[in-house]
């Protein structure tokens, strides 16, 4: 576990599509800032950055809908049914910045304790850790990386918003609640060329590895290059380029995909910011599939059935488009997408779509509020055809009772339906204790 800690905090590979925080952000650079590349930063709440801030709570929980990797007595997958118990919940959150640096930190750590079938107490972590400096006048250097471990899709550590997508290696889209472990480490170098180009390179690195050996594990690496124009004050435009490159450690599989894009970007007044992406992917994909034998080939081996490897190719449509709307106390977002992911431990090399709002406010005196809800799909290739649906919502609240003591609460559901089985699930998580966080305004826990 240690070298596993140190990877995650040490680790520097680099991103993808449409990549990272806006270079403009830096007093001093010489050329624009570059829209399309602005994505969600580690430590920011609402409408505006916030200086580092810890936080711990105890709550009382209650969780239902939990899916195990596993059968019960009558041949079903494995459902506890609801559970109650206690969790503790240490955290901080926020942003630093120095003339030409900035670093963004998210980090959750919680241990759960349920007063009966304590099998599935257990521990969950999740770390994010933004760092971008200035290098030059016209240069700039980001580095990302997000990493932990998770027993949960429901509640847990990805419970209080969503991840931003561009971490296609953290593993929020699994339908068992299984331990796993997964970090993925992504940066940019995006160089000014005059007053209105910019060019960028990068790629990244990721490994999930699922405790069940019933569910697949994935490493994979992306490599890329983006150029974007600035049209006028408001308005960019660019083109990106990427390969994505997956392996399987449980399956004998992989997959290679390719994907050409064309970004957008627009800036209405100061706060309101659409981002658009299109373009299409060809994925090359390989592994084993199990196949009905010829009727004289099966009389001679004594089975009806075999396993032969395959490559596929298929093109699919990548599409992103979002709207971000930044108020003093409060930010709301909208966002959609669709593209090539890495699989869910169920599936492999897989088609995805994502619908998504969230939004967040701060009273900036006694309480703050966020939400979130989103429907995602998740659907094989080929033999691998099946497709998980999964719709997802919830909502965190505090208030302040007494100076840094708050009172929070939260309430969050998913409901997974696999169309090839008819199997369908309804989970449901319910917290609400006591938080202390030191700090001039409400306590933000996402």
């Amino acid at each position: 576990m240690g070298d596993f800690l140190i990877f995650i905090l040490l680790a520097v590979l680099v991103t993808g599509y449409p990549l990272l925080a806006q270079t403009g952000d830096f007093p001093g650079y010489g050329g624009p800032a570059v829209a399309s590349r602005g994505m969600q930063t580690a430590g920011v709440r609402g409408g505006a950055p916030l200086e580092i801030r810890p936080y711990a709570s105890v709550t009382a929980v209650y969780d239902d809908g939990v899916i195990g990797v596993g059968l019960d007595k009558n041949g079903n997958i494995t459902d506890p049914g609801a559970l109650y118990g206690i969790e503790a919940n240490v955290g901080a959150y926020g942003t630093h910045q120095w003339k030409r640096t900035r670093l963004g930190l998210d980090y959750q750590g919680l241990y759960r304790h349920y007063n009966q079938k304590t099998y599935w107490n257990g521990s969950d972590h999740l770390i994010s850790l933004d760092f971008a400096r200035q290098l030059t006048r016209r240069s700039t250097l980001v580095l990302r990386t997000m990493g932990g471990t998770s027993s949960r899709a429901v509640g847990g550590v990805f419970g209080y918003g969503s991840i931003d997508p561009a971490f296609q290696g953290i593993p929020i889209r699994d339908i068992f609640d299984n331990r796993s472990y997964f970090v993925q480490t992504i940066g940019q170098y995006v160089l000014q060329l005059g007053a209105r180009n910019s060019f960028s390179v990068g790629g990244d690195g990721f490994v999930v590895a699922r405790q069940s050996k019933a569910l697949n594990g994935v490493k994979g690496y992306r490599v890329f290059a983006d150029f974007a124009r600035r049209l006028s004050r408001r308005q960019t435009l660019g083109v990106v380029y990427q390969y994505f490159h997956m392996d399987y450690s449980r399956a004998f599989a992989e997959g290679d995909a390719q994907m050409l894009a064309l970004n957008f970007s627009r800036q209405f007044g100061r706060n309101w910011q659409l981002v658009l992406a299109a373009g299409g992917s060809r994925v090359d994909s390989a592994g084993i599939r199990v196949v009905t034998l010829d009727p004289v080939v099966a009389e001679l081996l004594g089975r009806t059935a075999g396993r032969e490897a395959f490559n596929r190719i298929n093109y699919v449509p990548s599409i992103q488009g979002s709207i971000l709307r930044k108020f003093r106390h409060s930010s709301l977002s909208f966002g959609y997408s669709r593209g090539v992911y890495s699989g869910n431990g169920v599936l492999l090399v897989s088609r995805t779509e994502d619908v998504h709002a969230i939004y967040s406010y701060n009273s900036g005196r006694r309480w703050s509020l966020s939400g979130n809800a989103g429907y995602y799909s998740v659907s094989g290739f080929g033999s691998y055809g099946d497709r998980f649906r999964t719709g997802s919502g919830g909502t965190l609240f505090s208030y302040r009772i007494w100076e840094n003591v708050y009172f929070t609460g939260g309430y969050d559901l998913r409901r997974v339906q696999v169309t090839t089985s008819g199997f369908h699930r309804f989970g449901s998580r319910l917290t609400g204790g006591l938080t202390y966080s030191p700090g001039e305004i409400p306590v933000w826990i996402r």
